[in-house]
């Protein structure tokens, strides 16, 4: 990029009294340093001289059914542009998430209302007393909670053997029946409930491609928009499934999801801490679904390559499934309820990110966003929906 002012001749005697030093970086980068050049101006390399492995997977320390929200290069982020843009990649996704499920809730989920009561230990009825309900629901989340410790703690053993092949071999069903059964099953209510119809050959072919599309993009190849995309869709589907829970026990699984996250973050034994440590000496992603938010750090470039795509901000799926289900729940109430709680849980991320640039430590997503949440909710449904309730009866526009 420079341009030399002098004639040819001159040009020529310039380049060979040059001195080069080439030195090779890990990442393949070659850097040329001459005399000839003004130690004021810096080369186009030198803003490129960054450790490639501070944007890699190996940066990223979440995963879980409950999801956690990690290391990141937030630290080498040093101007507000890049920590803003970093907020707005884990925003979008999240705000999507919530509005799709609100939307299927509003649509179809008043049939669905509480049927998976019969599956929990203690099945909640309208005509049960508080104390029954507040200590059965303390059952049902104890019991949900044990399950994902019990999961996590074999996916923790799984890992640290490299039984890789297992693991893979999990997720690959897990995901396939979530996308084609869990996900072929939601479909066919919103058929139902729009009055739409569609033969059943047509619904297979759909189905099957919806789930095997969804597989190779999730586990080997595919745009990054596609892969977020059907990220996204799983979350979508476990929360709506899990918005079927009786009332008392989802917000008491939210409560208990929310410390156990915090527990298996920050405890120097706990499970989730024991898998990132394992993945950071190991210098290798966890194989897990997390939610990559493509942050692009280009310091001297205007070109992306598909390795630096691959870099940025991850967000476990289970921070995307909880955070749904607490709006899905609050929309069977109210839609005054949907956005005091969708304050609070953005609130509480923003609160968490803050925090995790502060620290520069893993944290987790969960616990700020989902009692915030929590307390927005039962605020707003108490205080702040009879309240405006009075000023609509009333004529009274603020």
């Amino acid at each position: 990029n420079y341009r030399w002012q002098d004639t040819p001749s001159a040009a020529i005697n310039r380049a060979q009294n040059m001195s080069l030093s080439v030195s090779t970086s890990t990442t393949d980068q070659i850097s040329v340093s001459s005399e000839i050049l003004e130690p004021e101006t810096p080369s186009s390399m030198d803003s490129l001289d960054v450790d490639h492995h501070l944007y890699t997977e190996s940066s990223v320390v979440d995963d879980d059914p409950t999801g956690n929200l990690g290391k990141t290069a937030f630290d080498e982020l040093g101007t507000i542009e890049d920590q803003a843009g970093m907020i707005t990649q884990i925003l979008i996704p999240v705000v999507i998430t919530m509005s799709i499920v609100v939307f299927i809730v509003k649509s179809v989920n008043y049939r669905w209302q509480d049927t998976l009561s019969q599956a929990m230990m203690y099945s909640e009825s309208a005509s049960d007393s508080g104390i029954d309900k507040f200590f059965g629901s303390l059952l049902n989340a104890g019991l949900f909670v044990g399950m994902i410790i019990l999961v996590t703690c074999i996916f923790v053993l799984l890992y640290k053997y490299r039984c890789l092949k297992i693991i893979f071999g999990w997720l690959i069903l897990s995901t396939g029946l979530m996308l084609g059964l869990f996900g072929g099953y939601m479909f066919y209510e919103l058929l139902d409930a729009w009055n739409l119809h569609i033969d059943w050959i047509t619904f297979g072919v759909l189905l099957w491609n919806f789930a095997v599309v969804g597989i190779i993009s999730v586990f080997w190849v595919a745009p990054i928009k596609v892969n977020q995309g059907y990220l996204i869709s799983v979350s979508v589907i476990l929360a709506v499934v899990f918005t079927r829970l009786p009332e008392w026990t989802t917000w008491s699984i939210l409560a208990a999801i929310a410390i156990y996250d915090l527990f298996a973050v920050l405890c120097p034994k706990g499970p989730l801490r024991v898998l990132v440590e394992t993945a950071v000496e190991r210098d290798e992603p966890i194989p897990a679904l997390i939610y990559n938010a493509s942050i692009l750090i280009m310091m001297a470039s205007s070109s992306s390559s598909e390795e630096e795509q691959g870099r940025g901000v991850k967000l476990g799926l289970g921070d995307f499934i909880f955070y749904s289900v607490l709006v899905g729940r609050a929309s069977m109430f109210d839609m005054l309820t949907v956005f005091t709680s969708f304050i609070g849980i953005v609130t509480g991320l923003f609160l968490t990110i803050l925090l995790l640039a502060v620290w520069k430590k893993a944290l987790p997503a969960l616990p700020i966003s989902i009692f915030l949440g929590m307390i927005f909710y039962f605020l707003s449904r108490a205080i702040l929906l009879s309240f405006v309730t009075t000023l609509a009866l009333a004529g009274i526009i603020i």
